[in-house]
């Protein structure tokens, strides 16, 4: 018998609440609530195997979105900070993804409701989903239609980088998303729908989460704003505040900064008034 794939076993015998189960070596019971109709003796039935809250190996008929090696998109169900997230797989028992497959900050661990890509591994007798490298995502999905530039897609933040975060689509298309092209914190599992802006030779595409008129702002102008995001939408900076100040906290020369603001200020995105400057939300 393997715990965490369908295995083929026969009916040894009926109980008051079970059928139980034999490979012909070891017995395994599967609960009536577990099974589709009436069993006879000696009859062969396929059954899911997997370790029931008080370490039991148990079968079941339903069947698994995902088995042991298998990689699938599976839902996130409940959250427990100490222990790491559950995901329901198909089962009555979910499967726990540990939180040493996530992220310290606990800002950044996906929420109920969430998709994560996972693989079912098994270790210590259990099972437990694990969070694989992104180029084994897409090795999972070989067969997927082309996206198209300009097109939006749903996808599923898989992996935050230092400049900026990966999601897959449904399909297993891998997406890039550079952080100058987000406005807002995303956590693993979040769903988002990307523009997609180009291709890369290796297969992987690279999107956008902001409108195309922000898409069209210089560098100067996507830093100044995100130096707003990151101070609550406002600062103390306009376009007659000193330029040594500027060029300390920006990096930029004072016409730069002007040139900035004004493109932002055209763009609808800012408001001006003598002594701060706010994004308008």
């Amino acid at each position: 018998m393997e715990i965490g794939k369908i295995n083929t076993l026969s009916v040894l015998r009926e109980t008051e609440i079970s059928y139980l189960l034999t490979d012909g070596t070891d017995e395994v019971f599967l609960h009536k609530k577990e099974a589709k109709k009436a069993y006879l003796d000696g009859e062969a039935i396929d059954v899911f195997l997997y370790v029931d809250n008080i370490g039991r190996i148990t079968a079941s008929t339903m069947e698994p979105i995902i088995q042991k090696g298998q990689v699938g998109l599976l839902g996130v169900v409940e959250v427990k900070p100490k222990y790491g997230v559950f995901l329901y797989y198909g089962m009555v028992k979910d499967l726990l993804l540990s939180l040493d497959d996530l992220p310290s900050d606990l800002n950044k661990w996906p929420q109920v409701g969430d998709k994560l890509y996972v693989e079912m591994i098994e270790k210590n007798n259990q099972l437990f989903a694990h969070i694989i490298g992104r180029k084994q995502i897409t090795h999972h999905y070989p067969d997927r239609p082309r996206l198209e530039d300009r097109q939006i897609v749903d996808a599923y933040v898989m992996y935050l980088l230092e400049n900026g975060a990966v999601a897959f689509t449904e399909a297993g298309d891998e997406i890039f998303i550079h952080k100058n092209n987000y406005r807002h914190a995303l956590h693993i599992g979040m769903l988002v729908s990307p523009k997609i802006l180009k291709q890369n030779p290796n297969g992987e595409y690279v999107g956008s989460l902001i409108e195309q008129k922000e898409l069209m702002l210089e560098q100067d102008a996507l830093d100044i704003l995100a130096y707003m995001e990151r101070k609550g939408g406002v600062m103390p900076f306009t376009d007659k505040s000193d330029p040594e100040q500027i060029s300390r906290v920006f990096h930029m020369s004072k016409s730069a900064f002007k040139r900035a603001l004004g493109s932002l200020f055209k763009a609808k995105k800012i408001e001006l008034n003598e002594t701060e400057t706010k994004i308008i939300k």
